[in-house]
């Protein structure tokens, strides 16, 4: 660090602090986009759902392969690739903006509509049939879906910006891990009790299931509504914008190269948490043998218990530091994991594991909810801070690119693992879900451990009196 880094950061001040209620607000805006996320993300599920009565969905998409991948593997994959590489055009347009209502605030009020719509026009296929027609749909749909996601994305980098200490970037991220909770259980687990309902009083499967995600994408979208309005950044933010073009901006982000190193090793994560999430619903119905809308019951003891955890969170981190929590938090999902995939293998009667499983999923859950966020950003703090460039937008196209080959993995593998077996009767393919995602676990604790250097970030950030 020289002097010379000293002087420039000096022109990246935060006008005013960002309080807390403000933080809540932006928190609440957040379960409705994790909500909208979650709906997205059962396309999985509603394309090809576990073999169970309550799933009974119409075969929209043929489950033919090519080379070992599905139809609908290829259009998540393929969808997500296209729009990666335009992320770093829309980041660096966020970045240099001089927009008068925000750098961030206009991509936001222009993307959150369109989001909720198309995440609804997901399940929407135009023909009640195996249909080409209806592969070209969901292709089309799900572009347009991730270029307005990757416009609204942008609001991501309001919270290094507007975090001018520690204690406000763990705020930001404490009260987005209880949003996102709340997201998740409403998003991709209460559904499944809504949707059970409206079959109970006499509407199809499909019918049902479509209303509960309309009803819940109009909720979801009014608290989004919100987390745009709460947006200021002529009073918060550091009222400065990126002066570097794209390329010299990417040049300099992936010179970073602690982010580069931990932006693979969160990958790695993402994809074991991928598999979790998206499998869920697959280890209550099959391996636990319940019935989907359970999903509800140990959603909410996640929650209850995830809750009772959160407020601890910042002071373990205190004590442990955020890299060695996170580890311990890694350890445990990949045991939980295993414990997934063969809890009706285990001595102990499934009814009852179950739930030790569930209870056991609060601790590392509050702890990933918190922390890889909060790394991340700091690491985009020190950065903007020591170069004096106000980049933090493209800090998420940078982590695009990164992972622009990898990052779809789950949703272009996870139907052809599911080919191999998604019954009671036969449950190879979920089993095998369950040992890929507690490799990846693992795998993201060994890289944690070896190539983030923590101690450097924070010796970086008290030099600019970031406590």
């Amino acid at each position: 660090m020289t002097n010379n880094d000293m002087v420039i950061t000096s022109d990246i001040p935060v006008k005013e602090t960002f309080p807390t209620w403000r933080i809540v607000i932006w928190a609440l805006g957040g379960v409705g986009s994790t909500i909208i996320g979650s709906l997205a993300g059962l396309m999985t599920y509603f394309y090809m759902p576990p073999q169970i009565t309550q799933s009974a969905f119409p075969q929209y998409l043929s489950n033919a392969t090519i080379l070992g991948i599905t139809i609908l593997g290829l259009i998540g994959y393929v969808g997500g690739i296209l729009v990666i590489l335009i992320n770093p055009f829309i980041s660096q347009w966020s970045d240099r903006s001089k927009n008068r209502i925000g750098r961030r605030k206009m991509f936001m009020l222009i993307s959150f509509l369109p989001v909720s719509i198309l995440s609804y026009l997901v399940f929407a296929p135009p023909v009640e049939d195996i249909s080409s027609t209806n592969a070209i749909w969901l292709f089309i749909i799900v572009i347009f879906l991730n270029i307005f996601r990757s416009l609204y994305n942008v609001s991501g980098a309001i919270i290094p910006e507007f975090s001018s200490s520690s204690s406000i970037l763990m705020k930001f991220n404490t009260y987005n891990s209880i949003g996102w909770v709340f997201g998740f259980i409403i998003g991709s687990q209460a559904i499944y009790l809504i949707k059970d309902a409206l079959i109970n009083s006499g509407m199809s499967p499909v019918d049902a299931f479509r209303l509960t995600v309309g009803g819940l994408i109009i909720f979801s979208t009014i608290l989004v509504a919100l987390q745009v309005w709460v947006v200021d950044e002529k009073r918060y933010g550091s009222g400065k914008t990126s002066q570097v073009n794209l390329w010299t901006a990417l040049k300099m982000t992936f010179s970073n190269k602690i982010f580069v190193l931990y932006t693979l090793t969160n990958q790695v994560y993402f994809w074991g948490d991928g598999l979790f999430q998206a499998g869920l619903v697959y280890f209550v119905t099959i391996i636990f043998g319940y019935s989907d809308s359970m999903m509800v019951a140990f959603g909410g003891t996640i929650l209850g218990l995830s809750f009772i955890i959160y407020p601890f969170v910042s002071t373990m981190a205190k004590k442990t530091g955020k890299k060695n929590l996170l580890m311990i938090a890694l350890l445990i999902m990949s045991v939980v994991m295993i414990a997934l995939g063969f809890a009706d293998k285990l001595p102990i009667p499934v009814k009852i594991t179950s739930w030790v499983i569930v209870a056991i999923i609060a601790l590392p859950g509050a702890i990933t909810g918190i922390i890889p966020g909060a790394i991340n950003n700091e690491i985009i703090r020190e950065d903007c801070l020591r170069t004096g460039e106000a980049k933090e937008a493209n800090f998420g196209a940078a982590a695009s690119l990164i992972t622009a080959i990898p990052s779809g993995f789950v949703s272009l593998i996870m139907p052809s693992i599911l080919l191999l077996g998604r019954s009671a009767e036969n449950p190879a393919g979920v089993r095998l879900m369950a040992i890929i995602s507690a490799v990846c676990m693992v795998a993201a604790f060994l890289m944690l451990y070896f190539l983030y250097d923590e101690k450097k970030i924070l010796t970086s950030l008290k030099k600019f009196g970031y406590e």
